[in-house]
């Protein structure tokens, strides 16, 4: 297909799918040539894409409840044509609304009818090795030749202080408790590792993350959560600057490995093959069970995927990303 003279690019709506889109998009830039790709996002993620050096606008999307409105902000950039990440009949109609000439992406029932050009058919149960590998596909079938190799970024902003070796917990998913290993193994962790290593703990997440950060907070002394105080901007330096990120199958896992800072990734009722992070700096643990992976945001059980991941191997593989023993403080 011969590229078109500019090309919106609809951003996926969480922040690790967001993540994991990346390589597509960077391949749709090179596809272009010197034509203008722009991405339209969330305002929630415009930190992120504007990290992207191969993105040359960012249209972020403020008022995400008004279909019209966002329907206005896409129509005032001109573009010839639009790609879909999201599998949403909502961003196709979006894309329609807005008098895109061109709209392109997986077509399922009902958005199909909305599609200028099906890329991709979903169909019922379809899945790819990974989930970068499904927004990888759709950029190809366009024409666009690429990689899952992590893109390069633009530098993060630092306060122009050296930063504190910290250990960074995001011990939230914003999917559903599913997901989340539980708060008195996050305690366990953080005391081995704050006496193993001296480095002190910090806690990370959103808004609807601060009674659990609070729990394991209140819980060991000296560890300070900052869950729902920073901005998307401040949570990327953040983890950064980090010596160690330990999380969940969660946006921050997606965004440590993409900035190559050492993980540690605890998955429970997702699958590490489908939706692991990119690059490969991430060490994951994860206990099959009979029901796994279920990818259901509430266990109906007893949480065995994750309750059977136990501190003591946790606390190994964290020592071993940081290169550090048991003994060794800095």
């Amino acid at each position: 297909m011969i590229p078109p003279p500019s090309l919106l690019v609809r951003s996926p709506n969480w922040l690790g799918d967001a993540v994991l889109s990346l390589p597509a998009v960077a391949s749709l830039k090179r596809w272009l040539g010197g034509g203008p790709l722009a991405v339209a996002t969330p305002d929630k993620l415009r930190a992120l894409w504007d990290l992207c050096p191969f993105v040359d606008r960012v249209v972020a999307l403020d008022r995400p409840n008004c279909l019209l409105c966002t329907a206005q902000r896409l129509r005032e950039g001109k573009f010839e044509a639009a790609l879909l990440l999201p599998n949403s009949p909502r961003s196709a109609l979006e894309a329609r609304l807005a008098g895109i000439p061109r709209i392109w992406g997986k077509t399922a029932w009902p958005r199909s009818v909305l599609l200028s050009r099906p890329v991709l058919r979903g169909e019922p149960g379809e899945t790819f090795p990974r989930q970068a590998a499904s927004y990888l596909a759709l950029a190809q079938e366009l024409g666009a030749s690429g990689s899952l190799a992590t893109p390069e970024l633009r530098p993060i902003a630092s306060s122009g202080q050296p930063p504190e070796p910290v250990i960074a917990f995001c011990p939230g998913a914003e999917y559903g408790p599913a997901k989340r290993w539980p708060a008195e193994s996050y305690m366990i962790l953080a005391r081995r590792l704050h006496a193993a290593t001296g480095y002190p703990v910090r806690l990370y997440g959103a808004a609807g993350d601060r009674e659990i950060c609070r729990q394991i907070a209140s819980a060991v002394p000296g560890v300070e959560s900052l869950a729902g105080q920073t901005s998307l901007e401040e949570f990327l330096s953040a983890l950064a600057h980090a010596r160690l990120v330990v999380c969940n199958d969660s946006g921050a896992m997606h965004v440590a490995a993409l900035l190559g800072v050492p993980v540690v990734a605890l998955f429970g009722s997702t699958d590490p093959v489908r939706t692991g992070p990119l690059g490969t700096t991430t060490r994951v643990l994860s206990h099959p069970v009979p029901c796994g992976p279920c990818f259901l945001r509430t266990c109906p059980r007893d949480l065995a995927c994750l309750r059977q991941i136990h501190p003591e191997a946790v606390f190994s593989a964290c020592l071993e990303q940081l290169g550090c023993s048991p003994t060794v403080s800095s």
